[in-house]
């Protein structure tokens, strides 16, 4: 568990568990553990992972999962981080608990993790009622590994600010049974609030993302998956969810169109040297969001055209 002033200064993000440093190999298999924060830490970093396995099989995680707030120990429980669905864009600056739960840097390759789940607490694991919080934490899995070689496996990313994974030039990753879900309070504060973006770590830009997009539902609320300028990506089953406006569930069902976000799943080129290829997704499934793919900034695939129940589902989603 991170805590202090070492941990508080969003302008110097710092991890609570580093594996390896920049240019060091080797193999780590990591098994059972939750790494966390305690009260207001803007500047930490849960993981951040640079080692390089660079032969044999890779290291492993399982069963390692980030857990910010909504359990005692925290200071991030109900009585510190209540809702505030009445009021507007409301932070309370003790509540701003994390500014990344994993980084993958460029450094690093050659990882498994299998059963390991990224989560920003919704509700209040200690309250009897399990009443909902307001916790903030900017970016969920970032993976910038130049080399990659990583297999995620059942893996789970949920309620961060910005975006629940995002994979930025990149190789050679395979993503199987992921599952995001927006956060409950967006759009108030919407994605824009508490954090700014970040140019060097290629956050993303809502102004600008958002700006065509008016009379729908709200477009300022986090990307469930991002892929910036990667290649040779395999995506093997997906839920991209998004249940909740303000706190409240009705946008996501039937009979108000489930319709809580306009957009979860962006593509887009880095540079000329850094373009997209060799991209596969398999059982893309969403809800409550109305555009289900975004390539370029064209929104290339409607919930409304491919409705299966309650999810909105793409078989087969190739990007050459």
């Amino acid at each position: 568990m991170g805590s202090g002033a070492k941990f508080s200064d969003v302008a110097n993000p710092r991890p609570v568990v580093r594996v390896g440093t920049s240019g060091q190999t080797g193999c780590v298999e990591w098994s059972d553990m939750i790494v966390s924060t305690r009260g207001g830490t803007a500047g930490a970093k849960g993981i951040e992972w640079n080692l390089a396995t660079t032969s044999g099989p890779p290291s492993g995680m399982w069963d390692v999962h980030v857990r910010i707030g909504g359990f005692a120990g925290t200071n991030l429980q109900l009585s510190q981080c209540p809702t505030f669905p009445t009021s507007t864009n409301v932070v309370r600056k003790e509540c701003i608990a994390a500014y990344m739960s994993m980084h993958i840097t460029s450094s690093a390759q050659g990882l498994y993790q299998e059963n390991c789940w990224l989560w920003v607490a919704d509700h209040d694991l200690e309250d009897p009622q399990y009443r909902q919080i307001t916790v903030f934490a900017g970016r969920g899995l970032l993976i910038e590994s130049t080399n990659g070689r990583i297999w995620l496996s059942a893996s789970g990313v949920e309620h961060h600010v910005l975006y629940q994974y995002q994979l930025s030039s990149t190789t050679n990753i395979y993503m199987g049974q992921i599952q995001t879900e927006t956060p409950y309070f967006q759009p108030n504060p919407p994605a824009t609030i508490p954090f700014s973006p970040v140019a060097a770590i290629k956050d993303p830009d809502f102004v600008a993302d958002c700006k065509d997009l008016t009379g729908g539902p709200p477009c300022e609320m986090a990307w469930g998956l991002r892929v910036l300028g990667s290649q040779n990506i395999t995506i093997f089953g997906a839920g991209l969810y998004s249940f909740f406006n303000n706190y409240s569930d009705s946008c996501c069902q039937p009979e108000s169109g489930t319709e809580c976000q306009d957009r979860i799943f962006d593509i887009r080129d880095v540079s000329s040297r850094a373009k997209v290829s060799g991209l596969e997704t398999y059982a893309l499934n969403t809800i409550g969001t109305v555009r289900m793919i975004t390539r370029y900034g064209t929104d290339v695939a409607f919930a409304k055209d491919n409705t299966a129940g309650f999810v909105d589902t793409v078989a087969v989603y190739h990007h050459g």
